[in-house]
């Protein structure tokens, strides 16, 4: 496991970092061509986005590495990271910084795109630390290491099966549903003016159904199933519940952080009045708390399971992870797919939906960390590296 969470780490790392000059290179050449220019800045928050996420992974290839060659220095007592919860303080003057950068005439590009990647990884720093507790960390490499291949290797996994299951789901519908379409004239549409085509067909009843089916049904399914892949790998060092819950967060955490930021990257930074960017950056960081919440559901079933050798209890944490999902993105597309059909839904009926939604999941998932991290510790299990080794200390592990 050292070896493969330091080779995947270096690969992260080169990748990432990559990605980030190749997209600051994409800001210089922007500037010298003009069909380029209205995307400098998704260049510029590309390059931000994976420049931020080489140094996360860059952390578990330094901590994988010295514990493969077994350079860990002594056991340091661990540092009181509870400033962490003020680190929302951080949040709204970057929300106001974002006002006056869209407001401004003149602003340099690079200021909203940075401004957007910076507000989102607050949002993540204050949501982890409200799961992780006093456990933040207590476990760099394993920590480091899972948000990491999260980011990485689940994300890019989950891309390619969610393009898949779409793929089959249209042909069925295809086959089945819209059996008098012409395939060959509907492609050549698609291919000389796609924007009306999609525009047209979003009036059809069933293509409705079908978009609303991949949203909040396919789509959910597949993140909660394998946005967790790195708890997987743990089940033979029989983590605890606890572990598990730490692992399923950062695991969502990793996941919510890097979808966020790349719709920041086509959508967010792109808007041009500061309502609509600031109903975004309010809703990722919305999703943020449900992939952590879920992601953190999903680990402590699974490590419950392994624990117990009771199937059910990793079944019922993926089926609540799933409904909890599907009900926010429901909530996030109903008004706009009603409207296809001339059934207006106010905004704030939308805004309340989803604001209460967002209340409800994090009083639960406050409440959930709370009783998890207070759980006592397993005599019968070996130290783990997320709990104090003698019961005494249980006391600075509460908040």
């Amino acid at each position: 496991m050292d070896t493969a969470q330091l080779v995947v780490s270096i690969l992260v790392v080169l990748v990432f970092f990559g990605i980030s000059i190749l997209s600051f290179v994409g800001v210089a050449v922007s500037g010298t061509l003009r069909e380029l220019r209205e995307a400098i800045p998704s260049f510029w928050t590309m390059g931000f986005v994976f420049l931020f996420l080489a140094g996360i992974a860059l952390v578990s290839a330094i901590k994988s590495r010295q514990v493969y060659y077994d350079k860990t220095k002594a056991q340091q007592p661990k540092k009181d990271t509870k400033w962490i919860y003020f680190s929302i303080a951080f949040l709204p003057p970057l929300l106001v910084a974002g006002y006056f950068v869209i407001n401004a005439p003149r602003m340099p590009a690079f200021l909203l795109p940075l401004n957007t990647v910076l507000a989102l990884s607050v949002a993540m720093l204050w949501i982890l630390k409200l799961g992780l507790r006093d456990s933040w960390g207590a476990n760099v490499k394993r920590d480091s290491g899972l948000f990491s291949f999260s980011m990485s290797f689940s994300t890019f996994y989950i891309l390619l099966l969610e393009i898949f299951v779409f793929v089959i789901v249209v042909a069925i519908t295809m086959a089945t549903v819209f059996k008098n379409i012409d395939l060959g004239a509907m492609l050549n549409n698609l291919t000389l003016n796609p924007e009306t085509y999609l525009e047209d067909m979003s009036f059809d009843g069933n293509f409705v159904l079908l978009v609303l089916f991949v949203i909040t049904i396919s789509g959910p399914i597949i993140e909660e199933l394998f946005k967790t892949i790195g708890v997987w790998f743990l089940k033979p060092r029989h983590i605890s519940p606890r572990e598990g819950w730490i692992a399923g967060l950062m695991s969502g955490a990793g996941f919510g952080l890097i979808e966020s930021l790349m719709f920041g990257a086509v959508q967010g930074v792109l808007m041009t009045n500061f309502p609509d960017w600031l109903y975004f950056v309010l809703g990722r960081a919305g999703a943020l708390v449900l992939h952590t919440f879920t992601g953190g559901i999903v680990g402590w079933g699974l490590a419950k399971s392994w624990r117990e050798k009771r199937p059910k209890q990793a079944l019922g944490a993926y089926i609540i992870a799933f409904l909890v999902h599907s009900l926010w993105n429901s909530n996030a597309v109903v008004q706009g797919l009603l409207s296809q059909f001339s059934i207006n839904v106010p905004d704030a009926t939308v805004y309340f939906s989803l604001g209460f939604l967002f209340v409800a999941i994090m009083v639960a998932y406050l409440m959930l960390s709370h009783k998890i991290m207070r759980e006592p510790i397993d005599k019968d299990h070996q130290p783990s590296p997320y709990l104090p080794h003698d019961p005494a200390g249980m006391s600075n592990w509460s908040v």
